[in-house]
């Protein structure tokens, strides 16, 4: 079984600031993690221990996303901040984004 690496926040830029975790790597990671405790959904034993992992590795947030059609956990948005509060809002009901720009370089 192949290992995975939990999502480093020292790879991210002030141009890209957040990143994608989809649901079959945050249960990947969860899954390696425990074994014989697998899990087949982003349920909130899962989504707690990635939020507890995930801030010990220096992400400064995260926000679980809902899949638009079944409303299943997509995965989740990670962040950094490189300055105090200007790229990523997060409220109990909306996350803010700053718009990507369609030209820039990843």
């Amino acid at each position: 079984m192949p290992r995975f690496l939990f999502p480093d926040p020292e790879r991210r830029s002030r141009k890209q600031p957040t990143v994608l975790c989809p649901a079959e790597r945050v249960l990947a990671l969860y899954n390696q993690d425990h074994e014989g405790q697998e899990a087949q959904r982003i349920s909130k034993k899962v989504r707690e221990w990635f939020f507890d992992q995930a801030h010990e590795a220096g992400w400064d947030g995260l926000h679980f996303i809902p899949e638009v059609q079944s409303r299943h956990g997509a995965g989740c948005v990670m962040w950094v901040t490189f300055e105090a509060g200007h790229r990523v809002l997060v409220t109990n009901q909306i996350l803010v984004l700053e718009d990507s720009d369609a030209d820039a370089d990843e």
